[in-house]
């Protein structure tokens, strides 16, 4: 019976070796000699037999033991039992058990592996540690934490094995993980954060966000820089397009002062993409797929990642880069409450700006939601004045491009945001999650537009003009840009498998239902201008009556609607498998696909109502609107017409108006059309570590298919309109994009990134749309171009990258990216056909374009300075970029830079965080750079560079509440255009902005 229970026992064994009842007894197999010979070792069985007889051992074993050839055990000649044992062992993986005089020989049974499932949180608050790093001690096996804190360690070896878990800023932690056959076990682990061994520093609130985002960056498998909400706070940005400002690489295009669209290693915002939680967010412009990031509050997400290499489980429109914007999601096992109000003032309009907003989220055991809600009005201005120029004979002699018009235009603008979100997840168990997510941001703006403008008809002489034309004219206008996008998915793990997706419907609208516009007029005039200073000329009329409402008439009235709307339907999924192909080596295979269905449709029309008899007279239309400050007090402005006062008199009198018909026409049937696209994708890769490599690779295929109809409208010779023809074009694009990403890892706090890509730039709606507008006057004809094809680039990048234990980093890396039939604007004299020596304007596929530079970063708490000073922190990025594009010229071809490329961008900040307090001031620059390319480089329009200071501040009052301040360009820096020979164009000024409020977080 114990020779029974001895051979069960060693029958379950699992793992190969030798199994004694005790030292002493190992020490007497030791004191046994063995001689084995050739004729010894044909089989194990013969091997058994030959040492029974040199010693009072019984082997026990069965048919296949005996028969396994014991090749290479000949000519071991004489040794000790222990040794031989040990060998026969190891060599042909047998379990070896001895019991007293019997030794029991049995094959290994193979033993599914285990997991190892946990969360990873802060030990002092319960927060997740999104993305931290949990490794087996002693191996490479590794896997990162979720954006919850949670982790899954997949094909981990049976039995004891030791947990590192790693997070910047925090305190390393070990532990025992038993691992059973085909189960799983689980490990929650919490972390101690390193500050609070410095006196009056925590991980809280802020520096607790920016340990997150660091730690995403880190164990991220591709280049990218990831914003935190509670980083976005230490800046006085609240929009989305205004915190993206402060990351490495990105410039961003300027709206009445603020953020609107991102420029990404010099490539403008519609060669790269926006998404919300990976998927893409529809357009929320007129014609073009660039969403406003001015519609989208910074208090309504958990954080922005700017992605700079693509992977192919990411959709290819990324020459550019990504912005993925991730919402806020419910804690794990707890709840959560941020309450934020703020009131401040816009100098430049004198009038307040608030914000209020409340988001509030709570996760049990099976269950999650978050609601929230934002809110902000802000009253802005811009003054503006811009010139424009002309030829004339001034005493005689011919001059080019002279001053011909100044107009001087004051913008009041009322903005509103409202950002809403929800979300509901259900957790039925531990490997299954389904959630429910909806998001809605609408941002209104109402616009007044005030100027006056001067055209100067003749110069008498260097300063004096005749025949001037002093124009006011009023301009109301409002827009609605909504975002919706609302998506149900789920994720399910089971075993080394994982299987997720979405399905997701969102709605992008542009929508300008008010344009009143009118121009009073009053020729004749004569005075005395001033050049001297051409950015701001000074023009003095004659006449005690210059600006009198009564001389000032107008024949005509100007209303408009113009409408756009993006429809997106989009189903995703995902497979995932985990392998490991060595002890120490692991990875995982990934395979999945995508296909969104898009209408997208666009309708303007524009009226024009002119007077059957008789003219409007400004002094029954005069707002009374008066400025003797305008533009820092150089200019006395005033006399602007009533628009909406002129609408109610036209729906009154519509009897009295006849409409232009060629105006309606021209103006509305090229800009409206109707079209769909769909996009099928679908990719496979693989990403695995050999020892400190780890290498993310795979291929992407996508295939678009575009159906558009638009208009083509005729005027005769004398500009009279003719007809509208419908047309319309249907095209497919695709491709494959295959990419790599390597990241070597130095140290555990050191990387070595290194990416090559293919990604892909389509052509804007408009662009695709077969529309048309024929000038014969002018013979010009202005037209869309269903030809094009999509752009494709080849990119390559290369990082170095460390990370401060103590919170912080230093990079450096160099990109460059070749961009096949980059797409531009175009203006050509037509050689041949219908149109020969016309004047063609469209977009175009121009030849290959290079974009290339470097990028350097440094961000960190200076915690190893003394006493006070380890409160103060550094945060600088740096990027130059250099490109190059030949562009057809009328005398020539000429090689230029990239339009919109801003060839130095940077931030530099210095803060100070202890006691509670959190204090910034920051500079955001960029160089100078090219706006619009012109036949002639004298004609190009460029923007002068810039720099903004801004200052931001807040002081915890307890563990609950804070107060924070923030101000916005502090010494009221211009915007400046001027053409490439130095003319000035536009010169606007916002002066300075700011808040003050509280936020109140009770848990």
């Amino acid at each position: 019976m114990s020779r029974l229970l001895f051979l069960v026992v060693v029958i379950s064994c699992t793992t190969g070796g030798v199994i004694i009842a005790s030292d002493v007894m190992s020490q007497h197999l030791r004191e046994i000699n063995i001689t084995v010979g050739d004729d010894d070792s044909r089989s194990l069985g013969s091997l058994f037999r030959k040492v029974e007889q040199q010693s009072r051992f019984r082997f026990y074993y069965d048919k296949a033991v005996g028969e396994i050839t014991g090749a290479g055990l000949g000519n071991i000649g004489e040794t000790n039992l222990y040794e031989l044992l040990e060998r026969i062992a190891g060599d042909f993986n047998l379990k070896i058990a001895q019991n007293k005089h019997i030794i029991a020989v049995t094959k290994v049974i193979p033993q599914e592996p285990g997991r190892i499932i946990g969360r990873i949180t802060d030990a002092s608050t319960g927060e997740a540690l999104a993305h931290a790093t949990v490794q087996v001690q002693g191996s490479l096996a590794v896997t990162v934490a979720d954006n919850r804190g949670h982790y899954r360690l997949n094909n981990v070896p049976v039995g004891r094995v030791e947990l590192v878990v790693r997070y910047l800023g925090y305190v390393a932690q070990q532990v025992t993980a038993s691992v059973q056959a085909g189960g799983s076990v689980q490990m929650n682990v919490s972390l101690a954060a390193q500050l609070t061994e410095l006196e009056g520093i925590t991980v809280e609130g802020i520096r607790r966000g920016e340990v997150k985002s660091l730690n995403t960056m880190k164990n991220a498998e591709n280049i990218k820089y990831v914003l935190s909400q509670e980083q976005m706070e230490r800046f006085p940005d609240n929009t989305v397009g205004e915190a993206l400002q402060r990351v490495p690489g990105v410039a961003v295009e300027y709206s009445y002062g603020l953020a609107r669209n991102v420029i990404i290693r010099g490539l403008s915002q519609d060669q790269g993409s926006v998404t919300l939680n990976g998927n893409r967010l529809p357009s929320t412009s007129a014609g073009y797929r660039t969403t406003d990031l001015n519609g989208i509050l910074s208090n309504t997400v958990e954080a922005i990642e700017v992605i700079k290499t693509l992977t192919p489980d990411q959709d290819a429109d990324g020459t550019a880069g990504a912005v993925n914007i991730i919402t806020k999601t419910p804690p794990e096992y707890s709840r959560s409450m941020d309450a934020k109000a703020s009131l401040g003032n816009n100098l430049l309009v004198g009038k307040n700006l608030y914000e209020v907003g409340l988001n509030y989220s709570e996760r049990k055991t099976r269950w999650g939601y978050q609601l929230g809600a934002n809110y902000m009005r802000s009253l802005r201005g811009e003054d503006r004045i811009q010139k424009s120029y002309g030829n004339y004979t001034v005493e005689g002699i011919d001059r080019e491009n002279w001053l011909r018009v100044i107009s001087l235009e004051d913008t009041q603008l009322k903005r509103d945001n409202l950002g809403i979100h929800a979300e509901l997840n259900f957790f039925p168990n531990q490997d299954v999650h389904f959630y429910l997510r909806g998001n809605y941001n609408k941002y209104y703006e109402i616009q007044s537009r005030n100027n006056r403008n001067f055209v100067i008809g003749d110069y008498q002489s260097t300063d004096r003009v005749t025949g001037v034309t002093v124009e006011h004219g009023g301009n109301d206008r409002d827009y609605n840009r909504d975002l919706l996008m609302l998506s149900l998915g789920g994720k399910r793990n089971r075993g080394n498998w994982e299987m997720n997706g979405d399905l997701t419907y969102s709605r992008g609208l542009y929508d300008q239902p008010i344009y009143y516009n009118a121009n009073f007029t009053r020729g004749g005039l004569s005075g005395a201008v001033d050049v001297s200073s051409l950015r701001t000329p000074m023009i003095a009329l004659e006449g005690d009556d210059v600006y009198d409402p009564v001389a000032y008439t107008a024949r005509e009235y100007v209303n408009r609607h113009d409408s756009s709307l993006d429809h997106d339907g989009q189903l995703t999924l995902n497979v995932i498998r985990s392998f490991r192909f060595s002890e120490r080596d692991k990875g995982i295979i990934k395979f999945g696909g995508r296909f969104r269905y898009k209408y997208n449709e666009r309708t303007r029309n524009y009226y024009r109502h002119v007077l059957k008899d008789g003219n409007f007279s400004l002094a029954d239309f005069n707002t009374g609107i008066e400025r003797d400050d305008y533009y820092q007090n150089k200019y006395n402005i005033g006399t602007f017409p009533d628009v909406e006062k002129m609408e109610r008199y036209f729906r009154d009198n519509g009897d009295l108006f006849i409409d232009d018909e060629t105006y309606t026409r021209q103006n509305t049937d090229p800009d409206s059309y109707t079209g769909t696209e769909y996009l099928g994708a679908a990719y496979a890769m693989t990403r695995f570590n050999v020892d400190k490599l780890e290498v993310t690779a795979g291929v992407r295929y996508e295939q678009t298919g575009f159906d558009y109809q638009g208009n083509e409208v005729i005027l005769d010779e004398d500009g009279a309109y003719v007809r509208t023809n419908p047309v319309n074009t249907d095209k497919v694009f695709d491709g494959f994009f295959p990419s790599l990403n390597l990241k070597y890892a130095l140290t555990p706090q050191t990387n070595l990134r290194a990416a090559a890509t293919r990604s892909l730039s389509r052509p804007s709606y408009y662009d695709l749309v077969p529309w048309e507008e024929v000038l014969n006057r002018n013979q010009r004809v202005n037209k869309g171009n269903p030809d094009l094809q999509q752009s494709t680039a080849t990119n390559l990048d290369f990082l170095f990258e460390h990370y401060f234990k103590k919170i912080g980093l230093v990079s450096g890396g160099a990109f460059y990216k070749r961009i096949n039939d980059y797409i531009y604007s175009r203006s050509f004299q037509q050689v041949g056909g219908e149109y020969d020596g016309w004047r063609i304007d469209q977009a175009a596929n121009g030849a290959a374009a290079d974009v290339y530079g470097f990028e350097l970063a440094w961000q960190q708490q200076l915690t190893f300075l003394p006493g006070f000073l380890n409160g103060f922190g550094i945060y600088a990025n740096y990027t130059q970029i250099q490109s190059s594009f030949e562009v057809p010229g009328i005398e020539m071809d000429r090689t230029v830079r990239l339009p919109d490329m801003r060839p130095k961008v940077g931030n530099l900040a210095l803060s100070y965080e202890k006691y509670g307090f959190s204090g910034r001031i920051s500079a955001y620059f960029y160089e100078t750079f090219t706006m619009e390319l012109a036949d002639t480089p004298n004609e190009d329009l460029i923007e002068a560079g810039r720099m903004q200071l801004d200052f931001s501040a807040s002081q915890r009052i307890n563990s609950k509440t804070k107060i924070f301040l923030g101000v916005s360009n502090l010494t009221n820096e211009p915007i400046r255009n001027y053409y490439g020979d130095g003319r000035p164009d536009n010169d606007r000024i916002y002066s300075v902005w700011g808040n003050i409020g509280i936020r109140y977080k009770p848990f």
